[in-house]
């Protein structure tokens, strides 16, 4: 599931970019200020991550509520797989700015990633309301699913299936030879369906499901197994 999300960060932020560019321009910024940008941009060039984090913080201090600054920090953390410090620094940009797509995102990555379930289901229902993208909303239903918030997840898959656009969108899953397949999104919400039937003990309504899914994708090799485990 992490792919879904994860394809989706990218690795710059606008308040970085528009200070390099002005550096050599603008003569008003401080000394020093400039000389923390320079180096940033530098440490990026090389990608020593370490120059960059402590810069970042060094021009953090300039401005404490600058999310921008937060979300380079974070971003780097999380490029570090240091989820923890990238959880906690991203929540803090959040806060600031409750409309930081890039921030929601990050949070949301990093909670799931040490096991922060809740955590990471609240951003990135932050991150739909921001978005509106069927596929976050997939990411949602999986965490519901697993948190066993089972009516929620029942309710967000039937709104992937009843839209349009899940038949066109496609996601990874492993196969058995160790290779990957890619499955249309409203497939993989039948399938979670299907799972959620299951929890419910709901064997018969689960069978049925994975035998449709069969049924159009035959070749779909993780619910065939989910379906021999029913029998």
């Amino acid at each position: 599931m992490k792919k879904i999300i994860k394809t989706l960060i990218l690795g710059s932020v606008p308040f970085l970019t528009f200070a390099q560019d002005k550096i050599e321009t603008d003569t008003l910024l401080p000394m020093e200020f400039q000389r923390q940008i320079f180096i940033y941009g530098s440490a990026k060039k090389y990608n020593d991550k370490a120059i960059q984090i402590a810069t970042l913080y060094n021009l953090l201090s300039y401005n404490p509520n600058n999310s921008a600054i937060l979300d380079s920090i974070a971003l780097a953390y999380f490029e570090s797989q240091q989820y923890v410090s990238a959880a906690l620094v991203s929540a803090d940009a959040v806060s600031l700015n409750p409309k930081d797509e890039l921030g929601a995102e990050i949070a949301a990555l990093s909670f799931e990633q040490i096991g922060a379930s809740e955590r990471a289901l609240k951003y990135y229902e932050t991150l739909y309301l921001l978005r509106n993208d069927i596929m976050i909303l997939y990411q949602i239903s999986f965490l519901q699913y697993r948190l066993k918030r089972l009516n929620e997840a029942f309710t967000n898959v039937d709104i992937i299936i009843a839209d349009p656009t899940s038949s066109k969108v496609q996601i990874i899953f492993p196969k058995d030879n160790e290779s990957e397949q890619k499955v249309a999104l409203e497939i993989a919400a039948k399938r979670l369906k299907a799972m959620i039937f299951e929890l419910k003990e709901n064997i018969v309504e689960a069978k049925k499901i994975y035998e449709d899914i069969l049924s159009s994708s035959p070749d779909f090799d993780l619910v065939r197994k989910q379906l021999e485990d029913l029998k």
